[in-house]
């Protein structure tokens, strides 16, 4: 079978190859049916033979397949097409982290808007019994308007499932391996994606990894014995309270490390609140449906399996009891024709909305999902009010007063 740019197989037109991927061939097409790009993955029947590579392929299918999130790339499809197994799953529209770290380090509170939304991600995975174990920023993709999807399940595990990655197996990319897996220790547990995400923040913060060579071993044996270097150490725009988040992160032994995404993704956020020195608003995934979180302080607040999507908005662009909904639960890719007949792509992401006149969601441009009000930089409730604007407030109040208080002696003396 021959999948070649403008070749229609089975219902899918290709449009460009993506080149091989942990277990398989990858290719951007165009669902002719359902009018919508897509990724098709296949198993080559080369391949096929070889037991170990089959049962990966079928288990990313199927772990895959029960993840349903706003920050996971959506599952499609599993079939045979004419002797081969595919797969296909939702396209989705921008640069990898990797791709966006060629123009150098993001800024801090963008890498921390980011990491948290991967964070949320993982939360849900883990909490449904999923481990990534395969985590680089090559599988992390921003949309433009500045959400996170995660992808690359090729070696993800269900918890329950003791049969993939005997002990003494090494299975992963390198520069983002938990030193357990360096190891080949067997049982691995969702704190090794813990161990992988503080390696990508890392990276998105400084600009390179971790521990870096040219040599394989030298890296894996870093991993195991290494402290890294603090993050501000490396790139002085970093903050300093990010430094003792980061290493938490890549402590070497997992009961160290922060146990949870959510517990990782709540001190980031409650250092980022503390570098803003303000209140933020966010939106939270709780078991795949949205809602509202106002945070007023850096204290502790309660998030359940899946929290944390979207982020922030600064104190200066929200305005105290409005509440912050979501315009739908989740992700939706429309596509329609042009004049030519051609598939044109309109993705919609699921962006916070404020319930009132005037706001908008987060533009392209922005960076980070972020919620602002339109047409004004902000928008000040009577509390937040100056002492010039309340004494000049109480002497149009006094005027008016006395203005209504002579009236009525007028009408009662005429």
């Amino acid at each position: 079978m021959g999948f070649e740019s403008g070749k229609t197989v089975a219902g899918y037109e290709v449009v460009e190859v993506m080149g091989g991927q942990q277990m398989g061939l990858a290719y951007k097409v165009r669902n002719v049916f359902a009018q919508r790009f897509e990724i098709l993955k296949i198993l080559p029947k080369s391949v096929q033979d070889d037991e170990e590579q089959l049962a990966r392929f079928l288990r990313e299918i199927k772990v895959h397949a029960r993840l349903v999130h706003p920050n996971i790339v959506t599952f499609y499809n599993a079939r045979e097409i004419e002797g081969q197994l595919v797969m296909t799953t939702e396209f989705v529209s921008g640069p990898t982290v990797t791709e966006r770290l060629e123009q150098g380090p993001m800024a801090w509170a963008d890498a921390v808007t980011y990491a948290r939304q991967a964070l949320a991600a993982l939360q849900y995975a883990h909490a449904v019994g999923v481990v990534h174990r395969g985590l680089t920023p090559g599988n992390l993709t921003i949309t433009p308007g500045g959400v996170v999807r995660l992808g690359g399940f090729g070696l993800a595990k269900a918890l329950s499932d003791p049969q993939l990655t005997a002990i003494g197996s090494v299975i992963g990319s390198l520069h983002y391996m938990a030193p357990e897996q360096v190891r080949g220790n067997g049982g691995l547990d969702a704190r090794c994606d813990i161990y992988s995400m503080g390696v990508v923040l890392y990276q998105m913060l400084v600009g390179r990894v971790p521990f870096d060579s040219k040599s394989q071993f030298e890296v894996m044996l870093a991993h195991v014995s290494t402290i890294p270097k603090r993050p501000s150490e490396v790139n002085p725009a970093v903050p300093e309270e990010l430094d003792a988040i980061v290493l938490t992160a890549l402590t070497k032994e997992p009961v160290d490390r922060f146990q949870t995404a959510q517990e990782f993704s709540e001190a980031l956020e409650h250092a980022k609140v503390k570098l803003r020195g303000g209140a933020s608003v966010e939106v939270a995934q709780v078991s795949g449906q949205h809602h509202s979180i106002l945070n007023s302080t850096a204290a502790s607040e309660s998030y359940s399996a899946a929290a944390v999507s979207v982020a922030v908005a600064d104190e200066n662009t929200f305005t105290p009891g409005l509440e912050v909904v979501a315009k739908s639960n989740g992700f939706a890719t429309e596509h329609h024709t042009n004049g030519s007949g051609a598939a044109v792509e309109n993705n919609h992401e699921a962006a916070p909305v404020i319930s009132n006149n005037g706001v908008t969601p987060a533009s392209a441009d922005r960076g980070p999902a972020e919620v602002q009000i339109a047409g004004s930089q902000s928008v000040k409730p009577f509390s937040s009010w100056g002492t010039s604007q309340f004494l000049a407030a109480c002497v149009v109040m006094f005027l008016i007063g006395s203005v209504a208080f002579f009236a009525i002696l007028a009408l009662m003396h005429p």
